[in-house]
């Protein structure tokens, strides 16, 4: 059944959102500048905060709130040490790319990662293919965060899966197409916000339905006490904490949503201030949000087959089962 109420707040965030956007490019043009180095790396004019929560929400995806807790609810506290590594993701990236990526864009006046592999290399050929090869795989990435946002939509407010599509859509090409990268990196900053607000909200919803942390994890210990085994009973082997500590943790620094961020921040203070206040959160928020997937254990007790055989699953009917409309509207968010 659709709710109004779980979809108001939603909407509301869009529109706050979208007149950041619209104030944050008249500013950036009044500032001057010229509009390639305004719309596309905001005057290189991010401070600390900003830059951490930009980096931080453009890191964090579907996968981050909706998969990984989804695995965390069914393997255990040992998906939560695996996302422990990335903590580490913006201390690497900042420390490794952040200072040198900065010093080189602008003595090359480079506003895209692709325009610093063309001065490197001295090929268009290279450039050209890494354009393609960046485009090919965002687009893949991009359907997926629009079918996950789309999906916990449907399934948090009983609206439709292509109206969560539309509005998703429509939203993302406005923010990108009048905000430029300044604005986006503000609406990004306003999600980092949401996203913790999101993960509270949440935990109080799951704990509040579950009776408490020591019941629900009495209730864990009683039903399946694996889950709170560093290796989940065989679940999580060495090699898969190996693996995937390489792939969440180690090597996202080098991701181009995230290197092109450190082309943009104003100052080395802005920059070190970036690498604490995005450790910090980035730890808070990926460890927070995979812990509720454990807790989400107590409450939702059936096998996977009852919550439509799909991990994924999880996290919104966690929303929508512990939450009244309008503080399941704010967690969507």
């Amino acid at each position: 059944m659709a709710s109004l109420a779980s979809l108001i707040p939603l909407v509301l965030f869009l529109l706050v959102a979208l007149a950041a956007s619209i104030v944050v490019r008249r500013r950036a043009d009044a500032a001057g500048g010229g509009f390639v180095n305004s719309y596309f790396i905001g005057n290189r004019a991010l401070g600390g905060f900003v830059l951490a929560m930009t980096t931080i929400a453009t890191y964090g995806s579907v996968s981050s709130f909706v998969g990984g807790p989804g695995q965390a609810w069914q393997i255990g506290f040992g998906w939560v040490y695996m996302a422990v590594v990335q903590v580490t993701a913006l201390v690497l990236l900042y420390g490794i790319f952040g200072k040198k990526m900065a010093l080189i864009s602008r003595k090359l006046d480079a506003v895209t990662v692709v325009d610093v592999i063309r001065a490197r290399y001295g090929s268009n050929a290279l450039a050209n293919l890494s354009a393609l090869v960046i485009v090919l795989f965002f687009a893949a990435t991009m359907v997926a965060q629009f079918v996950g946002g789309a999906k916990l939509f449907e399934a948090v407010t009983g609206y439709s899966y292509l109206v969560g599509l539309a509005l998703f859509g429509v939203a993302v090409i406005l923010f990108t197409t009048i905000g430029g990268f300044r604005g986006v990196a503000v609406t990004d900053t306003l999600c980092g916000i949401m996203m913790l607000v999101g993960i509270v909200v949440l935990a109080g919803g799951i704990l509040t339905a579950g009776g408490g942390y020591e019941a629900l994890m009495t209730s864990i210990k009683e039903t399946s006490p694996e889950m709170l085994e560093p290796f989940a009973g065989g679940a999580m082997p060495p090699s898969l904490y190996f693996t995937q500590w390489l792939l969440v943790g180690v090597f996202t620094f080098v991701l181009p949503q995230s290197v092109v961020r450190t082309m943009g921040y104003k100052d080395v203070k802005s920059l070190h201030r970036a690498m604490i206040w995005g450790t910090v959160i980035i730890g808070a928020m990926m460890i927070g949000v995979t812990a509720l997937g454990v807790l989400a254990a107590g409450v939702l007790t059936e096998d996977l087959a009852a919550y439509g055989g799909s991990v994924d699953n999880i996290i919104p009917l966690a929303i929508s089962r512990t939450l009244p409309p309008v503080l399941a509207g704010i967690a969507i968010i």
